[in-house]
């Protein structure tokens, strides 16, 4: 019987990516997500929304809430507040916990690092309340920690009220609608973004893995993200599922420079929320990645140090000022989309010093949306000067 489910289970996969790829590349943009209650796209690198479904409506997310579980752990043992290696105690707080489990006993001693395998890759709930507990104290304090976290993040719609995003039902009213952990879908791409901006293999080492087995315990499964098996670029994230939010994916997946010297690696993140079923969820994702892959490249337009021009003070040849980018710029844009920049000067006054900030950079679509911009500063100091050019000054700067 379970050989006959995996068997189904591998046919319907085929029948979505079939129906994925046969999609045609000029699908309107309203249909290209036609499963979730809210979704979204962005490109890592410079952060343009490529795509977007009710990006702001609070919805629950289920075990996508052990996403802020798992950085903050990531993040403690970064701080030194703990280590991966730390040698965690189940007690039957722990171990009674339902849902989707990493199946922990009362007695058993696991390592931190092990936990958050069985957090991220088998959504264990019981998981997420071991690490809460090792590393805040108690639950509520580590709870309050993820709600810190989410106002450092900007993430201004998003509340926890539990490590794990199981439903929390009212005993006394069990009519009564469950509370439960709420976010949108922009506000999880922010926490993924800043997830792999920081922490990306730390995160990747963990959300890549299609199969996880730790022997000691006689554990093995696979990873709940079948996009990892349907798509070898995509390295992450996370799934989630209750009755009330539905089926809702996390996905992230690494994106190739094309033909174009000045296009660069980068990786797409997606969030889709609110699904009715675990394929619609996969479809659902797919097609973003899809359109995202096709129509969009990430570019390095100006590359730190180049210059953007020359100024001359007052019109004095002597007097010249080289203009520089500050740093490297990235923009993602669209395949034919027009690109228009514009550059910003401060009025440029002697002296000056290599280095000082002497305007802007921006670049826009044909919608007027900018793209990105970057400081431009001076190349050379310009500090010592003739008393002939002195005398130039004086006399301009007084209308002569």
């Amino acid at each position: 019987m379970k050989d006959l489910k995996k068997f189904v289970s591998k046919i319907l996969l085929i029948s979505i990516l079939l129906n994925i790829f046969t999609f045609n590349t000029c699908l309107a943009y309203g249909n290209i997500d036609r499963y979730s209650k809210g979704s979204i796209l962005i490109d890592q690198l410079t952060n343009r929304t490529l795509y977007e479904k009710n990006p702001d409506k609070k919805m629950p997310l289920a075990s996508l809430s052990k996403m802020m579980t798992f950085l903050i752990a990531i993040e403690s043992i970064k701080e030194g507040k703990v280590k991966e290696n730390d040698i965690i105690e189940i007690d039957a707080e722990i171990a009674k916990v339902k849902g989707s489990s990493y199946k922990l006993k009362v007695g058993e001693k696991v390592p931190l690092i092990e936990l958050m395998n069985g957090l991220m890759i088998v959504s264990g709930n019981d998981a997420a309340i071991a690490i809460a507990k090792h590393i805040g104290g108690s639950v509520d304090d580590f709870v309050k920690i993820m709600n810190k976290k989410t106002k450092e993040l900007g993430m201004k719609n998003t509340k926890f009220i539990n490590p794990n995003g199981l439903p929390v039902y009212n005993l006394k009213e069990p009519s009564k609608p469950p509370m439960e952990n709420i976010s949108t879908p922009r506000d999880i791409s922010i926490l993924a973004k800043y997830m792999f901006d920081n922490y990306e293999k730390e995160v990747t080492s963990i959300t890549d893995k299609e199969i996880y087995s730790y022997p000691e315990r006689g554990f093995c499964k696979n990873n709940t993200n079948v996009l990892l098996q349907l798509i070898p670029d995509v390295d992450g994230v996370k799934t989630g599922y209750t009755g009330n939010a539905g089926y809702c994916l996390c996905f992230s997946m690494k994106t190739y420079k094309g033909n174009n010297k000045s296009d660069c690696d980068n990786r797409l993140i997606g969030v889709v929320l609110g699904t009715n079923h675990k394929n619609k969820r996969t479809q659902a994702s797919m097609s973003l990645l899809k359109y995202g892959k096709e129509n969009f490249a990430t570019k390095n337009i100006i590359q730190k140090d180049q210059l953007i021009g020359k100024k001359y003070i007052y019109g004095i040849p002597e007097m010249e000022v080289c203009l520089k980018a500050q740093d490297n710029l990235y923009i993602t844009c669209k395949q034919n989309e027009n690109i228009k920049s514009e550059v910003t000067l401060k009025e440029i006054n002697y002296p000056i010093k290599k280095g000082d900030s002497l305007g802007v950079i921006k670049y826009y679509n044909s919608d007027g949306i900018e793209l990105g911009r970057l400081d431009i500063i001076s190349e050379n100091n310009l500090e010592e000067i003739t008393f002939k050019n002195k005398m130039k000054i004086f006399l301009r700067e007084h209308g002569f």
